[in-house]
């Protein structure tokens, strides 16, 4: 009895650092809930603007379009601004702040006395959630092993589409009978209440205690001290990198694919949240002319289709290839955005089905895709500069986008012609893609890579290996 006992205890002791615990889907489902609150907050306001257009006579082409522009804006700096903070000084210790920022920002959003005030909030709000964002998925990068890594992130990135609908059904809920105040303070609570839960169960990233250890000169030299940080989590010594800046990555050999990894966020969120912004506008124009009611339904159902694409995706990443998977999602985007365009005289009904659609493939194809790509192309050492560079050029997209959407709806642009419109960054996040496979063959950085104050040294394996590992 008691040599079966230990031999189950060394079992459990040596298992394989690539398999899953129950201590990594609880860190998984809690980081899951802060994008769920992301996803949520970012979109909130789309629920708002219909009231404010009305109450206070806000134009969709001037303020609307400028809290949106430089919200996203906003964003952007406070994700490459966290990313290379939770370099330095801990993922999760920036990852609680941002939260506490955006999820009091938003709240207070709703004490708003005139739209300049509401402006300002939402313009705070959203510095937090860029922030919270790039720190979320550099946590959550290091917390899961390497193999797992870009399905769980594409999973995860799923929460941000049901934020979307935990949005839509609190705007239809809320909005009707108490009033577009109470939805912002009810949005800015929960989020508040998921990281108090996180900040007391979640450990900080192992690599960077490590680095922090070895940078305080009291790293151990047994290669054991992954161990007292959390038994649940292995990390190898060579994580242990210096902490390195923004710069790092934009140094040779990972400049390319920087650049590549910025241009395609810059179009993929900038498409996701160009959608995401504007719809319930869109669908309360006197064509299709739709009430908040129906307009929140759609989206409501949007944001769940969403949900199950994400975990979809994941699945599929899990087992082929993320540059393959990737283009045959962007494709699928393509065929839906003509799909929505033909779409003949458009009601309640058939928006529903052909959106809901819609919703499965497109938010899949623009969201978790950009975090994907940039959480496997650089080692733990620098992978929160490098994600938030990503995402700074994909609040920078969502910025470009939230002008371009405000311009053409006052233009005269609907739904359809809108959809139509999404061929462009489509077409351009097809070739960022290709250009990241060829850059992945040509500079593959591993786990292994050492951090050094001018990059990355070389990874080891062949270029050949690198391939049939992507």
């Amino acid at each position: 009895m008691n040599t079966r006992s230990g031999s189950t205890a060394r079992s459990a002791d040596n298992a394989s650092p690539e398999s899953l615990t129950p201590r990594h889907w609880l860190y998984f489902s809690l980081i899951t809930l802060v994008l769920l609150s992301d996803g949520m907050d970012v979109t909130i306001v789309a629920h708002v603007f219909p009231t404010l257009i009305k109450s206070w006579g806000v134009s969709v082409g001037g303020g609307i379009a400028f809290v949106v522009a430089v919200g996203f804006l906003a964003m952007g700096l406070g994700a490459v601004v966290a990313g290379g903070m939770a370099d330095r000084w801990g993922r999760k210790t920036v990852l609680i702040g941002s939260v506490v920022v955006f999820g009091g920002a938003t709240a207070l959003g709703g004490t708003s006395g005139d739209f300049t005030a509401f402006a300002g909030w939402r313009i705070l709000a959203c510095l937090g959630m860029g922030a919270a964002m790039a720190s979320g998925n550099a946590l959550l990068a290091d917390l899961i092993p390497e193999r797992r890594r870009a399905a769980l992130i594409a999973t995860a990135y799923a929460g941000v589409g049901l934020g979307t609908t935990l949005g839509a059904v609190l705007a239809g809920a809320l909005i009707p009978t108490s009033g577009w105040r109470l939805l912002l303070v009810v949005a800015g609570l929960i989020p508040l209440a998921v990281i108090a839960v996180l900040a007391a169960v979640v450990p900080e990233s192992p690599a960077f205690l490590l680095a922090k250890r070895r940078v305080d000169g009291a790293a151990s030299t047994d290669g054991r001290g992954a161990e007292t940080f959390d038994p649940g989590l292995r990390v190898r010594p060579s994580l242990a990198g210096s902490a390195v800046s923004v710069r790092t990555v934009l140094s040779r050999p990972l400049a390319p694919k920087t650049l590549l990894l910025w241009l395609f966020g810059f179009f993929s969120l900038g498409t996701q949240l160009l959608i995401a912004q504007y719809m319930p506008t869109l669908l309360q124009l006197p064509k299709p002319g739709l009430d908040t009611v129906q307009s929140s339904t759609i989206v409501g159902v949007y944001g769940l289709a969403s949900v199950v694409g994400g975990v979809v995706l994941g699945a599929i990443l899990a087992r082929l290839s993320r540059f393959l998977i990737i283009g045959i999602v962007l494709g699928l985007a393509a065929v839906m955005s003509i799909v929505v365009y033909l779409l003949p005289d458009p009601g309640f009904g058939s928006l529903l089905v052909v959106l809901g659609i819609a919703g499965f493939i497109l938010p899949s194809a623009f969201g978790p895709t950009r975090s994907v790509l940039a959480a496997m192309a650089y080692p733990a050492g620098m992978r929160g500069a490098g994600i938030g560079v990503a995402e700074f050029g994909g609040r920078l997209g969502a910025a470009a986008g939230g002008v371009a959407g405000g311009t053409l709806i006052a233009a005269g642009m609907g739904l359809s012609g809108l959809f139509l419109v999404l061929l462009l960054p489509i077409g351009v996040l097809l070739g960022s893609l290709t250009g990241l496979r060829a850059q992945s063959r040509r500079t593959p950085v591993s786990e292994q890579a050492e951090v050094g104050p001018t990059g990355p040294a070389p990874a080891e394996g062949t270029p050949e290996r690198a391939a049939a590992m992507d």
